[in-house]
This record gives C-alpha cells, structure tokens and sequence, in this order.
C-alpha cells in the first residue's frame, strides 16, 4: 500500500489514524519514524547493559589524582549504564558526532553507512541522535552544559532537536568555528571555513560560565599615565557624554573650570545624556578621575579609564564574556594526534584548543567531563593538558567504539601515552601522572537479574 492509499483501511483504522494527527504536535522538528530499529537499542530490551573492566590496562600513578574512564562499545549501551551511575554527576559534555554529510565510511547505522542517495538519512540521524541525547542529559549536573560541534548538513536539525530535549530557554550559544584557512575548500561556489558547536545547558538559570580575563597590560589603548600610575595603571580617556539609554535624571549641567556650562550632546534632552550621575561626577573630580579638555572654544568632559582598577578606585581584572566567533583549525587537531598515534583513520580530529575552550568556561578546576563520540581522545588529551596546566583534578570519561580498532589503537593509546608520557617529533613529553581505568561493554542476559555489576562498576 502507498502512503496516500487508504482505501482498504476500516472505518476503525480511519479514526485512529484521525486521532493520531488530531494528538500530533503542530510545531516542531518531525521525521520519519524508524523502518528498521536501531539495532544496538534493541539488544538491551531482554539484556542489561554492563561494564566490565579491563585490569591489564589500567594505568595507576597516585591515589590522590583523578581516576579516568575510557569505555570501549557502543555509546548508547555506554550511555544506559552511566545512567545507572552518573546520572546528575557530569558538568560538561563534549560530543563530534557523524556530520551526516552522505559521504563515504561517515556515519554507521545498524552496520550500514547512509550514504547521500539514502531517502531516510536525515531521519535516521535524528532518531540516532534524538536517543543518546535524551539518555546524555540526565547525566549533566543542573548547572552543567552540552557542547555539540557541527555542520551546515545538519545545523538545522539539530538546533531544533537540542531545544526539544533541553528546553529552548535553556539555548547558550551557536559558536561559529573557523576550521581550516586557504586551499583546499570543499565547495565548488563558496569557500566554507567554518562550522559550528551547539551549546545548551541543563538549567540556563544556573549555569555559570567563566569570563575571559582582558590582558590589558598589552592593550595599545592604555597609553596615559598619571600620578596614581602605580596602583591605577595607565588610563585612556572616554567621552563621559553618549548617546544611549536616556534619563533625566542623567541629564543635567557641567560646569567647566572656566564656569561655562556643559550639556550632554550641547542640549538638554534626548537622545544624548552623561554617563555618571552628578554625585558620582562630584566623587570622580575629587579622586582625579575626570579630565576636563578645551578644544576650539569648546569644552569636554572626560573619564579616566584605568587598566587595573574600576569606576570607584576598586582592584580588579578586567573581563569580558567569551565571544561565539572562535577559531580553532582542523590542521592543528591533525599534527596534535599524529605527533602521539600514528594512524590514518582519523583526518579531522578536533584541536586540543576546542576542548580546552569548552573546558575553560567551567571555573571549576575538578569538573567531570564526558565525550560519548570520543574517537581519536581529543577530550582526554585536552582535559589532562588542563589539570597539568593548573594543578587540577578534572575527571574525563571517554566512550568509543572499536571499529577499526580505533579505541585500543588509537583512543587508548594516545591518551595512556599522554599520561605516561611520550617521545614526540621534536620533544620529550613528560607524563602528566594520573590515573586510567579502561571498560568493555558487555550484557547480563536475564534483564530481571539484579545490577549490583555496573552499580559499583565507577568506584576507585
């Protein structure tokens, strides 16, 4: 039967059918639903999902370090018993997944690559991805965040999905990645040097991000100085007229050394006003904080902006919120892993930079971090470079499957010679001394035997 023939359906399948639309969302992503089910989501209907250790690659250093997990299997099998274990216990999650791009050997669905002629590739992917997100946000803490990087063949989609799962309000970021620089572009009409990375958290009201600290030592712009110039730093002068939000009670008369009288854009009312009130002018001529300049007859006000201090003489580092435009290159990605794995699987791997930038929004100097499409061990490598960097103890967990041997020759072997440390092309790399524990997926055949296995499985 087509799917416009319904012709031999009962009145009763009719009305089912009717009913079913009538329920069915007006707005919001759709897709076809599965033909065949995912394969690796079926096994766990009569099996329970386990991890069981792997003792003779474990890595031991120090008990007082941060014990790391890497799990080699499926990631939705991963995602089930880590949902035994660390559910609300993950602060940031780190995921590459297939960019769906229809391209060769990319993204594996029950044992078959979706290539670009595949009439069910799209929704094949979100129902792929739809799950193990579902599953990935019940481990993420209240104040914890996703982090998905991305491109245009699925940007769309997945921004769609991520608000259905975690909540439009809970909607961060779209950062723009700069990927790659001159030749070498894979579009015949428009040079594309870029994608993208998602980023939702579980709870916007209580996520907290970091903000990059100004090296304002370095910035050109602060190139006066005064007699404070020891405690207050350099200054340069801004315009304590503006054109903004207007008030009132904002716009009132200067007067000058000379006693003319000043207003804001030369007039009373809008659209200019001062940028201080009159009592905080009073406080800032007294504390040398204001200049006055005459120029062609004419008078302006000025504040003295300092590198080191605020408006009220207070300390401080000078800060901003981390900008969305990021640039972080394919190529770098590529010389970081061959310099530690040789291997050929992997053409793109992400930057140790990406990770570390994911990493850095996090004050925190122990959170735990989890990567279910782990593949070459960026994120491992990038958070042990973080805790060797600022003496901390963050805990990485790594889940990969072993295609291709990815995970035992690739995943564990970069991160066990990061740790332990390694001989690169041009340098010794010193270990960074913590501590590995390495998983295998596996079953328990009778679903109603108890979990006791994977309950304790995490403990070290």
């Amino acid at each position: 039967m087509s799917k416009s023939d319904y012709s031999n359906l009962s009145k009763e399948q009719l009305l089912e059918m009717i009913h079913h639309l009538d329920r069915s969302r007006k707005y919001g992503l759709v897709w076809e639903e599965e033909k065949e089910p995912e394969k690796v989501v079926a096994e766990i209907q009569d099996k329970v999902p386990v991890l069981r250790e792997i003792q003779d690659r474990e890595i031991f250093n120090s008990a007082g370090q941060p014990t790391h997990l890497l799990i080699e299997g499926d990631n939705f099998h991963s995602l089930t018993v880590l949902n035994q274990t660390h559910q609300g216990k993950i602060d940031l999650i780190y995921i590459d997944p297939p960019y769906n791009t229809g391209k060769e050997n990319e993204f594996l669905y029950n044992d078959r690559y979706v290539d670009i002629n595949d009439g069910y590739r799209h929704s094949k992917w979100l129902s792929f991805m739809w799950k193990r997100l579902n599953l990935a946000k019940n481990l993420l803490k209240s104040s914890g965040a996703i982090f998905i990087s991305i491109d245009d063949n699925e940007i769309a989609q997945l921004k769609l999905l991520c608000q259905e799962i975690f909540g439009e309000e809970n909607f961060i970021a779209q950062f723009v990645r700069k990927n790659k620089a001159g030749s070498g572009h894979d579009s015949g009409q428009v040079a594309v040097e870029f994608d993208y990375m998602l980023c939702f958290a579980k709870n916007k009201a209580e996520l907290k991000f970091a903000k990059e600290k100004l090296d304002v030592e370095s910035d050109k712009k602060y190139r006066l100085s005064d007699a404070h110039v020891e405690f207050r730093g350099k200054y340069y002068l801004r315009d304590l007229d503006y054109r903004g939000s207007y008030s009132e009670s904002m716009d009132y008369v200067i007067t000058a050394p000379d006693g003319t009288e000043m207003r804001s854009g030369g007039k009373f009312g809008k659209p200019n006003t001062w940028r201080w009130n009159q009592d905080k002018l009073k406080w800032g001529i007294e504390n040398d904080f204001i200049v006055f300049k005459k120029t062609n007859k004419q008078w302006k006000v000025y504040i003295k902006q300092y590198q080191f201090v605020d408006n009220l003489n207070r300390r401080r580092d000078r800060q901003l919120p981390y900008r969305a435009l990021i640039q972080f290159l394919n190529s770098e990605g590529s010389q970081e892993l061959n310099e530690v794995v040789e291997q050929s699987i992997f053409k793109f791997p992400k930057p140790i930079g990406l990770i570390r930038f994911c990493i850095d929004l996090f004050e925190s100097k122990e959170i735990t971090v989890l990567d279910f499409f782990a593949g070459s061990g960026t994120t491992g490598h990038a958070v042990l470079k973080a805790n060797e960097a600022d003496s901390g103890k963050r805990q990485f967990i790594l889940c990969t499957n072993n295609e291709n041997n990815i995970c035992e020759e690739v995943t564990y072997t970069r991160v066990s010679k990061v740790i332990q440390g390694y001989q690169g092309p041009k340098k010794l790399h010193a270990p960074i001394a913590q501590n590995l524990k390495y998983f295998k997926t596996g079953f328990l055949e009778n679903a109603k035997e108890n979990h006791q296995e994977e309950s304790h499985i995490f403990e070290s």
